[in-house]
This record gives structure tokens, C-alpha cells and sequence, in this order.
């Protein structure tokens, strides 16, 4: 979320006088609120355009120096960027009231008070998510974390998070239901939501907030089934790619040639969308990737370099952009237009109660399932995990252990084909 803002200071000039006060205005959307710098500035000594005083003067009666003013008006231009930040990683719009308190806060002027657990959540957001650059997506997970928390106990403190008070919140999350009183959450979702809040845990045991450490051993007692690989099989994916897109869906052409580049180059959604042509060289791709920051050197083969050469270089990135849930929702649409709706079971548990839901696999297409694609057959194809990883950035084997299994069943499959 990106707060639009206009922020200017101003001089309130009074009858008569030579100097005025000095005074910062903020305006984002109807919303205005202005602070006092605690300075006044000589009327002839200011410039407008720079917003500073001139250099090498001095100000008011006291005959401040320019530098001192002009240090103190830097301070609350960065304060004020620093608490839109705050909330636009809340997701939030403040009031004039709450953008008020929260400047005062970080300026000086009020005591600030004890940071309660939500507090420090907000903390850990913030600081963490600008340190470590997260993606939109992980700061959404934490603030489905952290809403769901809010809900569960509005009061919530660190000692409540025992044994106990961790076994409540998952019996919680167990009872979240829709309009027809159906339960909303898997099982494997509870345990991945806990996951995630542990590493809030870990970073507040770490920065003294948090004393209470029942989570470090806390696992919650949930049924779960490995989740199943959903990728593309070779002539599965030659379907996509032999499949003529009609002039009424041309929309889809692009959903297809960014699909299909991700299943031939094992980028990431986020990886594919930033591409740029300057990473793009002869014969391969030359990246840092952007969720884990690591240097990837992919090389191109006919496939991929046939999709390149469809786009021309007159933007700064290769392919036009499209969000990934509206990319997600075309996939689907052109996985079932390739007819790909071969049946797939997937079985999941809510609370105690298992569940098997057969769907047609187009529905399970999602943009990730282009790097799985791409493990899987390349592993099918007999290529070593070993440069596998160093195509896809993996740096743990146990990451790679699914997609060998799926690669060493496909391979014993194959080989029954010269039994009698």
C-alpha cells in the first residue's frame, strides 16, 4: 500500500514582523495535520523552493544558525516518512488523530508508552520487512497472523502464549467457519500459520519482549498429508504449448508465453515478472532472485529463447505486467482450454474429519506450478539434482527430496514398459 501525500513546510506570518513560525503541513487524502517546528524563521532569509533556510543565516531573536533550523526540518521530513511507512505496512489509512500521536511518539514530544504484544507485532513487521525486504506476500501473512491473533484474544501478552494458551489458539483457529458454518482452515494451514507466527516469537524472545518460550517445543497435535506436487508432465506440457490461442481469448497469449517461460527456465513468478532484458544475455539468464537474493545463472534453451524473441526491447522489462492472482485466474482458464482436466485427488484434513476432493488439474494450476514443471521433468530427463539446484537456487537437498521422489517414480513406471 502506498499512502499519497503532500507534505510542505510553511511560514505564518504575522503583521509587521520579519519573521514568522515555522510550521510543517501534511495532506493525504481529506486528511490534514500540521506541526510547529519550534522555530521562527526570517521572512527574507527562507527558500521557498528548497524548503530550507538559506545558508549561512542566522534566524529569530535568538539568531539560530541556518544549520541548526534546517537539520531540525530534515528531522520531521524523515519522521514523517518513517510513520506513513508504519501504517502503509498495516495496510492502513490513519486518522489525524492516530498520524498525530504516532509523529509526537517518535519525535519525543509524548512518553511513549509500554509496547503491548500487538505493538510489538507491528514492530517486527515493520523493522523486519524493511531489513529483510519481504515480498507483499509475506507481509500479508503476518498481517493475517496478526489479525487472527487480535481476534482470538484483543489482550493478548507473551505469557499467555503456554502450552495452553498456544493449544487454545489452534482449537481457534479450528473453529473459524464460513456463512454455512463450514470449518474455513485445513489443518496443514493451522500448522503453517503457526509456523510463522513462531518467527515473530523468536524475533521478540530476542528482543527481550518476550520471556515465555513454550513455543519453542510447542507442535500442534493436527492430522496432516504431505501436500501433493502439481506440475505439468511433458506431454502435458507440450499441450499448453501446441494449443492454438483463439483472437477472442488473445488475452491469454501472454498468460501462455509467461507460463510456459517459467516450466523452461524455472523461474519464480516474481523472478519471471521482473525480468529485465539486460539480465538476458546469448545463451542464458543472469539474476538475482528476488525472494532469496541468491545470483542465478540459468541457461536459455530453444524453447525459452522462442519466447523471448516474441517480445521486443523497447521496455525496460521483457514481459508485460500482470498480477499473480489475475495471472493465477488466467492459468486456469488456459489449462482447461489446453484440456488439461484430467482428474486429481486431493486429500487434506480439517480438524479430525479427512477430506478427498476430486477436481479437473486445470483448477490446481497455479504460477508456481512452471517451476515445478521444470524440476520435475528435468529430473525425469535424467539431468543431476545437483545441476538442478544450481539452476533453481536451491541450497538445501531436502528441498529437492519431493520432486526426486516424483522423478525416481516416474523412471520405475517407465522401465515396466520392457516387462513382459
Amino acid at each position: 500500500m502506498n499512502i499519497k501525500r503532500n507534505c510542505i513546510f510553511l511560514l505564518d506570518k504575522e503583521k509587521d514582523k520579519p519573521d514568522a513560525k515555522l510550521r510543517y503541513r501534511i495532506r493525504w487524502g481529506t486528511n490534514i495535520v500540521a506541526f510547529n517546528i519550534g522555530y521562527r524563521v526570517d521572512i527574507d532569509r527562507w527558500n521557498t523552493d528548497s524548503q530550507r533556510c538559506k545558508n549561512n543565516t542566522t534566524h529569530g531573536k535568538k539568531k539560530v544558525h541556518s544549520s541548526v533550523i534546517n537539520r531540525e526540518i530534515q528531522r520531521f521530513e524523515d519522521i514523517s516518512e518513517e510513520v506513513f511507512y508504519f501504517f502503509e505496512q498495516q495496510n492502513a489509512i490513519p486518522s489525524p488523530e492516530e498520524f498525530r500521536k504516532e509523529m509526537n511518539t517518535r519525535l519525543g514530544r509524548v512518553v511513549e508508552k509500554e509496547k503491548n504484544f500487538f505493538d510489538c507485532y507491528n514492530e517486527f513487521i515493520i523493522t523486519e520487512g524493511k531489513d529483510k525486504s519481504w515480498t507483499e506476500a509475506t507481509y500479508k501473512k503476518h498481517r493475517t497472523i496478526k489479525k487472527h491473533l487480535q481476534n482470538f484474544a484483543p489482550n493478548l501478552e507473551f505469557a499467555d502464549l503456554t502450552e495452553k494458551g498456544l493449544g487454545m489458539f489452534v482449537d481457534y483457529l479450528l473453529s473459524l467457519s464460513n456463512g454455512e458454518g463450514n470449518t474455513t482452515m485445513k489443518n496443514s494451514t493451522i500448522k503453517k500459520d503457526i509456523n510463522i507466527m513462531k518467527w515473530f516469537l523468536r524475533w521478540a524472545t530476542r528482543n527481550n519482549y518476550n520471556q515465555e518460550l513454550s513455543y519453542i517445543t510447542f507442535k500442534p497435535k493436527l492430522k496432516t498429508i504431505p501436500k501433493k506436487v502439481i506440475f505439468l508432465d511433458w506431454e502435458e506440457l507440450m499441450q499448453i504449448y501446441n494449443t492454438p490461442i483463439p483472437e477472442s481469448k488473445s488475452y491469454l497469449q501472454r498468460v501462455k508465453d509467461k507460463f510456459l517461460f517459467c516450466c523452461f527456465t524455472s523461474l519464480r513468478y516474481s523472478d519471471m515478472e521482473n525480468l529485465k532484458w539486460t539480465n538476458i544475455y546469448d545463451e542464458y539468464i543472469e539474476i538475482t532472485s528476488i525472494k532469496t537474493n541468491d545470483p542465478l545463472k540459468i541457461e536459455l534453451n530453444d524453447y525459452s529463447k522462442e519466447i523471448l524473441n516474441k517480445y521486443e526491447k523497447c521496455n525496460e522489462k521483457v514481459f508485460p505486467a500482470i498480477s499473480n492472482q489475475k495471472m493465477n485466474d488466467y492459468l486456469k482458464e488456459l489449462c482447461s482450454l489446453c484440456g488439461l482436466d484430467s482428474p486429481v485427488t486431493i486429500t487434506y484434513y480439517k480438524g479430525s474429519e479427512r477430506i478427498d476432493e476430486t477436481i479437473p488439474k486445470y483448477q490446481l494450476i497455479t504460477t508456481h506450478a512452471g517451476r515445478r514443471t521444470f524440476i520435475c521433468n528435468a529430473l525425469m530427463l535424467g539431468i543431476s539434482p545437483n545441476i538442478v539446484m544450481k539452476w533453481t537456487g536451491h541450497s538445501d537437498y531436502n528441498a529437492m527430496k519431493p520432486y526426486i521422489e516424483i522423478a525416481d517414480k516416474a523412471k520405475k513406471k517407465a522401465m515396466s514398459l520392457f516387462n513382459k
